[in-house]
């Protein structure tokens, strides 16, 4: 099979090789589009050979010799640009990665290249590698990771990754500032990242005095490479049960010394060949650390209560002090002699086979450095739709006889699942994300199906005897207009958007009614997947109907919705700014001032709220939920690209700017991060961008895993009204536009797994539940790294985790909500919106009951309660991004409306 491939670290390349070419074009284009002025736009438009439009006017002044990507911003970007005050700039931990490019600002792995990290590293400078959590908190005189073992802490509302402190073990070394930066030789990867500490001067024979640890997902090890003469140290808060054992002979063991005031003393020295045994006495751990050449060590223990004793270990001098000395350390058992101080961890202990410790040792000379994330697609002539996620473990040794297939890495469920390269081994241990796996060789490659690609339309038509209803409440919100805010962009981006995709969804609501009523050719185009009976039921009703949406209505609302769509991308009173100090789409933010019946924008460029406050526009100046803002603005324009083909072709380079925000599926793009929400690890996006860095120890979180979903159902619409049109009109941009298709659809369907594996929670005979049973609530209202809690960010309200994971109605909606698990919810959410009183109606809360009313399978009861709701439901906060039109579609599309028109 053909396939186009796309990667990070690497030009991707299509199948005729011209994808290199594509992204200098895409890159040229842009600079093209963000250079022209409002007067050079109009020429270029009556000419016809626009590429794409300019977002604002131009910058105010010029940053030259300042600006960090290598072109000038008055003659290249038609933007404003602005840099980040020091609170929001990177922190100099990314070195001078911070002028090369665009970075990542919602990597599960800001936490330790935070401003906190930077001046105050503590226990919440962590991240969750999987199985190991690593933070850089001051432990003994060591510099270096923090290693520990973490267990799965349950209750009614939670579940997270607990550890203590003082079972992890430090590896560094000692005498090193404790600064530490992004090695600066190695790409940015979204499955690791590569810190490095350097020793001492600035001066030109000590820049080989370093120490480096790869810290990547999935690693069954920690991993510490010394060169230059840099010693290796280990500390911990435990004193050994018993004496190291050294290179696995029992009779040899290491004797410590005293441990007192940051020496070691009355200690005698051991040489180690390849790797020294570690039983600790509270913990009951045991570690194996190898050496990659033979070192001598010595330890130290301080006085006093054996229980309160702290351990260092200190390399004094290695074999070959011209090479690198790489130093791995590994959790061999974490219930040694059964006398745990966490309990847990024997009760965990017991899922470990025979021949794990074996596994760890045989492989511990091959190590991952930098991972690239390669996409392959299905090629658009190929009828097999299935896409490969394949991450490249970039594998090094220090061994030149170790084959880099000998290479283990810990493999979660959703990996394991889709795995068709990689040899998944029986050796597992138990995860916050379920049972994980280690995987034998250097490359994975996990298969997706995409051939349930994305639709305006669902599987089959509306229900005939829904007909009516919905006709009715459809033509009646074809006459809302767009309000006058929403024409000037003087509004958040979050609201606005779903306001402009509630009348696009309500567009192509009513052009399905007339395209079923009229039986022609576009019926064609819905592709339903139903029987010729259901067709004509539908068809026949829609053809009778006394109420079908008129052309006319459609027409105005196209109209209407198209200028509002532009004037965010052209010129809104609350206009985008591109962020040079991260590489992003930012919105400048709206000061409303309510002037009568008409507010506006108080603020003008450069005064930017939104840059200044992490709470305006929910944190969108801080990378905070782009892919749910920018993903509501995409539908609006995939719908008016659809309708309008000219408008597209303009328009095209200037709706991709939200796309390569948030989810760009272009890897060697110089203004903006690929795949800035992703986490290709996990399957699902994180929403949280650079200030939970700072403030979160349970480092990054998404809340609405519906809106995530919708979000990549938006750009892959966008993908394929864009490709079936420059098929004909634009061949030179089609491959764009089909891989902006392409990457969609990915990112759908993994967001969609990702969804019912983490926040959707229940067990059946076809589901396994992820948490334990402990955790009692049948969704997830956030998701971080290392905790599962039924809460939202904006109420405490029980109703508000469920509905949040709910929004909005579209057909993906169909993919996204098991019919069984909808089942065990709806009760509930009745229950819930119950005991919430009045907040449940009056913000609009109720519409999505019904929704998930017909999901369960009750499409009579849904349609009632959406036709007995009152107005004011959908302008709530809750209900504002629906309309009653779509939730009746929404109802009289499920699957199972067929079955009880059946039974009528």
């Amino acid at each position: 099979m053909t396939t186009n491939q796309s990667s990070y670290g690497t030009i991707p390349k299509n199948e005729n090789g011209e994808t290199e070419s594509l992204i200098e074009d895409q890159n040229k284009s842009n600079k093209l589009a963000l250079h022209c002025n409002r007067r050079v736009l109009v020429f270029v438009i009556m000419a016809a050979i626009v590429l794409a439009y300019p977002i604002h006017k131009m910058a105010n002044k010029s940053i030259i010799g300042t600006n960090k990507l290598g072109w000038i911003p008055t003659d290249d970007l038609g933007v404003h640009i602005v840099s980040r005050k020091p609170d929001a700039l990177p922190s100099s931990i990314w070195g001078r990665k911070r002028q090369e490019g665009p970075l990542p600002t919602n990597s599960w792995y800001l936490n330790l290249v935070s401003h906190r990290a930077e001046f105050q590293p503590d226990e919440s400078t962590k991240v969750y590698t999987v199985p190991y959590i690593i933070d850089m908190a001051p432990a003994g005189d060591v510099t270096g990771i923090n290693v520990h073992w973490p267990i799965t802490q349950t209750s009614t509302n939670n579940v997270q990754m607990v550890h203590d402190a003082k079972n992890g073990v430090k590896l560094g070394a000692l005498g090193l500032n404790a600064s530490y930066q992004v090695d600066q030789e190695e790409n940015l990867s979204a499955l690791g990242v590569t810190l490095r500490w350097d020793g001492g001067d600035d001066d030109d024979d000590e820049k080989d005095a370093y120490m480096k640890t790869h810290l990547v997902r999935g690693m069954p090890y920690a991993t510490m490479i010394y060169s230059g003469g840099i010693l290796p140290s280990l500390f911990s808060f435990n004193g050994p049960a018993s004496n190291p054992v050294i290179d696995g002979d029992n009779s040899t063991k290491l004797v410590c010394g005293q441990y007192e005031n940051q020496t070691i003393s009355n200690a005698t020295s051991a040489t180690v060949q390849e790797k020294i045994q570690l039983h600790f006495i509270n913990s009951d751990f045991t570690w194996t650390v190898f050496f990659s050449q033979p070192v001598e060590v010595e330890c130290g223990i301080t006085s006093g209560d054996e229980k309160l004793a702290q351990f260092q270990l200190n390399v004094k001098s290695y074999s070959k002090e011209d090479e690198p000395l790489m130093v791995r350390m590994a959790l061999m058992d974490f219930c040694t002699t059964g006398q745990a101080n966490i309990k847990q961890h024997c009760a965990e202990r017991k899922s470990l086979l025979g021949g794990y410790a074996t596994l760890i040792e045989e492989s511990c000379a091959v190590f991952p450095t930098s991972p690239a994330v390669h996409i392959e697609y299905p090629s658009s002539e190929s009828e097999n739709k299935t896409s490969h996620l394949k991450f490249d473990w970039k594998p090094d040794s220090v061994d030149d006889d170790s084959d880099e297939d000998d290479l283990i890495m810990f493999a979660m469920p959703n990996h394991q699942e889709k795995m068709v390269e990689g040899e998944i081994t029986n050796h597992c241990v138990n995860t916050f994300h379920g049972k994980t796996c280690l995987v034998k060789g250097s490359k994975w490659s996990m298969a997706e199906d995409l051939s349930q690609t994305q639709s305006f339309v669902a599987r089959r038509p509306p229900i005939a005897s829904a007909m009516e209803a919905l006709a009715v409440a459809v033509s009646k919100d074809l006459e809302h207009e767009l309000s006058d805010n929403l024409h000037r962009g003087a509004a958040d981006t979050y609201f606005s958007g779903k306001m402009l995709s509630t009348v696009a969804r309500t567009i192509v609501i009513a052009s399905e009614l007339r395209d079923l009523a009229g039986g022609n050719d576009a019926l064609l185009e819905l592709k339903y997947d139903v029987d010729d009976e259901y067709l004509a039921s539908s068809m026949a009703a829609a053809s009778n109907l006394k109420n079908l949406p008129s052309q006319r209505k459609i027409d105005n609302a196209l109209k209407d919705l198209k200028k509002c769509v532009q004037v965010w991308l052209d010129e809104p009173e609350a206009p985008y700014v591109y962020d040079e100090s991260w590489g992003g789409l930012v919105n400048c933010g709206c000061n409303y001032t309510s002037t009568g019946p008409h507010g506006h924008c108080s603020n003008t460029y450069p005064d930017c709220p939104a840059l200044e406050d992490v709470n305006v526009d929910f944190g969108n100046g801080y990378y905070n939920d782009h892919h749910f803002h920018y993903g509501y603005h995409v539908y609006a324009a995939a719908v008016v690209a659809k309708y309008d083909p000219e408008w597209a072709l303009m328009y095209f380079d200037k709706v991709l700017l939200y796309i390569r925000d948030y989810a760009n599926p272009w890897t060697n793009d110089e203004f903006f991060t690929p795949f800035r929400q992703k986490d290709w690890w996990m399957g699902s996006s994180w929403a949280s961008g650079i200030v939970s860095a700072e403030n979160s120890p349970h480092g990054r979180n998404q809340e609405s895993s519906s809106e995530a979903i919708a979000a990549y159902e938006s750009m892959a619409l966008f993908g394929h009204v864009m490709t079936d049109i420059m098929k004909v009109k634009d061949p030179g941009r089609l491959k764009k536009a089909q891989l902006v298709r392409d990457a969609g659809e990915l990112l759908t369907k993994t967001e969609i797994d990702a969804t019912n594996r983490y926040w959707h929670v229940w067990s059946s005979k076809t589901h396994k539940n992820t948490y334990p049973k402990g955790y009692s609530q049948p969704v997830v209202g956030m998701l971080y790294e290392t905790m599962a809690s039924f809460q939202t960010w904006f109420s405490p309200l029980p109703l508000v985790s469920y509905g949040i994971q709910l929004i909005p109605f579209t057909p993906v909606g169909e993919f996204r909500d098991d019919p069984e698990w909808a089942s065990i919810l709806y009760p509930i959410y009745v229950e819930s919106c119950t005991e919430a009183g009045d907040f449940c109606t009056e913000n609009g809360w109720d519409i999505v009951q019904a929704g998930l009313c017909a999901t369960a399978g009750n499409m009579d009861e849904a349609l009632e309660k959406v036709l007995s709701l009152s107005e004011e439901s959908f302008v709530s906060d809750g209900g504002n991004g629906n309309s009653r039109g779509n939730t009746i579609w929404y109802i009289a599309t499920r699957p199972y409306a067929a079955e009880q028109d059946n039974r009528r």
